[in-house]
């Protein structure tokens, strides 16, 4: 780490990106899937409960952070049990065949700070039953530094992620069969990522979050 003066701006360097790991916080991540359905109370809710990866953020260039996101497919459930066999059949996930969905961030673009908020456009390739399709979905970033302690006990920072964004399932071969027959082509992702550091950011008077300290 150094310190510099560059046109009376003080600026700083340290270890730039950061790697961030989704599974020490593993409970704290969520990712739902919404169902818009013809029946019951017209929507359905679904949870997976397994989700692993990392993600390597830059603070200073926020648009060459990369990352990879996997989920087990396997451990989708909605709380109703005919939904919850119908959506793992090969005519939905086919998770027997295909355990495992995943995401793989390429960029983060469109980047602008909103108080303490970063909101962004995450690019990347979304894998599911064998297809890696491009997507772009907005997310907005918090920066917690030195706050990993206060979540699993060990010193670092924590990313905290969370988005919302609809994704067509008959793009990714996601069909309608059984009690899902009455669902939309258009579902609702709602996501909730908070990955842990092992080393904390130094506590600077830098020109970094757009401006902020």
């Amino acid at each position: 780490m150094s310190i510099f003066s560059a046109g009376g701006v003080v600026t700083c360097a340290w270890a730039d990106p950061m790697v961030f790991n989704l599974t020490p916080l593993g409970k704290m991540n969520k990712i739902d899937v919404l169902l818009a359905t013809g029946f019951g109370s017209g929507q359905v809710k679904g949870r997976f409960t397994q989700i692993a990866g990392n993600i390597k953020f830059s603070v200073r260039n926020p648009s060459v952070s990369i990352g990879d996101v996997a989920m087990d497919a396997r451990t989708l459930q909605f709380g109703y049990g005919k939904v919850n066999g119908d959506a793992h059949n090969p005519e939905w996930l086919n998770s027997s065949q295909f355990p495992r969905i995943s995401f793989r961030l390429e960029e983060l673009s469109n980047h602008r700070w909103q108080g303490e908020v970063m909101k962004a456009k995450a690019s990347g390739k979304l894998k599911i039953k064998g297809q890696l399709i491009p997507i772009s979905v907005p997310v907005n970033l918090r920066y917690l530094r030195a706050e990993r302690r206060a979540y699993d006990g060990k010193s670092g920072d924590v990313l905290y992620v969370t988005g919302e964004f609809p994704l067509s399932r008959g793009q990714f071969g996601i069909n309608s069969g059984s009690a899902l027959d009455s669902v939309l082509d258009a579902i609702t992702v709602r996501i909730q990522l908070m990955a842990g550091s092992k080393t904390i950011r130094p506590f600077l008077p830098c020109r970094i979050f757009g401006g902020r300290p």
